[in-house]
């Protein structure tokens, strides 16, 4: 069976901290947990995670890369990580924001983060490429550990919520019959959606998800679905696998929108946040287009976020430019447009 390698920190108190991936063999870190939900969530990770080594120990199957990351102190877990492929051909992992139980050691929070990240980043093959990390735009601590490690600022997103839509609203009746041009994603129109998709994406993002057909189908559900109107797609809305355990919606318009549909795109979202269950919005920054309508709409953003991500394309994108010796700031502007001022790394003193 593959050596478990660990990552750990000293503590003043003289215990040390340690970060492993979950396995059986931690099943008496379970039985003191009092919050049952979480630990029958454990438990079945224990179980992934060790069957997974047992296959690749027995059949040299593939590794099933849906992982969770503790952080142990003395006989507690004291904080957790999940991560999980967003593609079929799992070339992109997707690390969740930590969480941090009960931090009893002398440890900081942005250490204890800072390891849980180091080991997640250690578990790859040679499919991986990228790690991607969603971080709130005021966290701090979180978004400087990353970029210690080696992420860089994507972009930023916002979620949006209309759970204060003024419901009694009159349906507009000449957007009503584009409306039931919304369709659900099936085998005849997927093509099509994912070219659309694809096209509305920056190069580099495109590349870095790297979606197929497949991606897309999986993403698909009862509120997931185009508008497509004379052949075209006008915009999309599909389920966001980054987040596990929230109803997450990415919204897509075309970068050619015309303003003409403005109507038929605001009862198109009015229905959207009718339907069960409890839903919010996702859009890119850089989409101030649409932003703005959403905002026009009294639609509230609920939360903003930064992508940040660790990538052998950034990477190489970054060699190619210090070949022609640009400044170190016009390769950071080049693979993050917005410019905005992320918290850069700094080194942590380990006690």
């Amino acid at each position: 069976m593959k050596k478990d390698t660990s990552y750990s920190f000293q503590s003043k108190k003289g215990m040390g901290v340690t970060f492993e991936e979950l396995h059986i063999r931690h099943i008496n870190l379970l039985i003191d947990i009092k919050n049952k939900e979480l630990n029958n969530w454990f438990l079945k990770m224990a179980i992934i995670n060790t069957f997974d080594d047992l296959k690749i120990f027995l059949n040299n199957l593939k590794k099933n890369k849906n992982k969770c990351i503790i952080a142990i102190y003395g006989n507690e877990i004291i904080g957790y990580l999940n991560i999980f492929p967003l593609n079929k051909k799992e070339t992109c992992l997707k690390i969740s924001k930590p969480k941090l139980i009960n931090n009893k050691c002398s440890l900081t929070d942005k250490q204890l983060t800072l390891g849980l990240i180091k080991k997640s980043i250690s578990i790859k093959d040679i499919k991986t490429s990228s790690w991607i990390i969603n971080a709130d735009i005021n966290n701090v601590d979180l978004i400087s550990t990353s970029r210690e490690l080696g992420f860089q600022p994507l972009g930023e997103i916002s979620l949006w919520d209309g759970s204060d839509l003024n419901k009694s609203m009159k349906q507009n009746t000449n957007a009503n019959s584009l409306i039931n041009e919304f369709q659900n994603i099936n085998k005849q129109n997927i093509l099509k959606i994912v070219n659309f998709i694809r096209s509305n994406q920056s190069p580099l993002i495109r590349n870095i998800l790297d979606f197929d057909q497949d991606d897309i189908l999986k993403r698909n559900n009862s509120k997931s679905g185009a508008l497509i109107y004379e052949n075209s797609v006008l915009c999309t809305i599909l389920k966001d696998i980054n987040y596990q355990n929230e109803e997450i919606y990415t919204l897509t318009i075309s970068r050619y929108w015309d303003k003409r549909f403005n109507s038929i795109l605001k009862e198109f979202i009015k229905r959207f946040f009718e339907k069960s269950p409890v839903s919010y919005l996702k859009t890119y920054k850089e989409n101030s287009q649409l932003n703005l309508f959403l905002e026009e709409c009294n639609i509230k953003e609920k939360n903003q976020e930064i992508i940040l991500i660790r990538n052998t394309i950034v990477k190489n994108e970054a060699k190619q430019v210090n070949i022609i010796n640009q400044s170190l700031e016009s390769i950071f502007e080049k693979l993050s447009p917005q410019g905005n001022p992320y918290p850069s790394p700094f080194p942590l003193k380990t006690k």
